[in-house]
């Protein structure tokens, strides 16, 4: 019963993304959660201890789309979003996804961040 709220809740979230006015890298937020869909179990604490080599995939497509400080700031926003919706635990963002994948994530993964001083690189 519990997937079944948490797939309902993953329908509500990607429908208000849709309606984001940020787009990351052309990018709207619904579609940047939908990259991110293989890390969601990890992320929220309901998978596996590590990242899947699917949601390490996804993190390193998403970070390769981040070229600009602009885009930087639209994903910042984006995923401060995604943070909040999903409940995502963020230590794993931050310490565990780029550690085990291998990957450094270009933007701030905090809710509270101030996406407006993004740097460009």
């Amino acid at each position: 019963m519990t997937s079944c709220w948490s797939l309902l809740a993953f329908g509500i979230v990607i429908m208000v993304l849709m309606i984001s006015p940020y787009p990351a890298n052309g990018l709207t937020c619904d579609e940047t959660a939908g990259i991110l869909n293989p890390c969601q179990d990890f992320s929220v604490g309901n998978g596996p201890p590590t990242p899947s080599a699917s949601c390490c995939g996804a993190v390193k497509e998403l970070v390769s789309k981040v070229r600009s400080r602009q885009v930087r700031r639209d994903l910042c926003e984006c995923m401060k979003q995604i943070i909040l919706a999903f409940h995502i635990d963020v230590g794993k963002l931050q310490y565990i996804i780029p550690q085990y994948c291998k990957v450094t994530i270009p933007v701030p993964l905090d809710p509270n961040a101030d996406c407006s001083k993004a740097s460009l690189f």
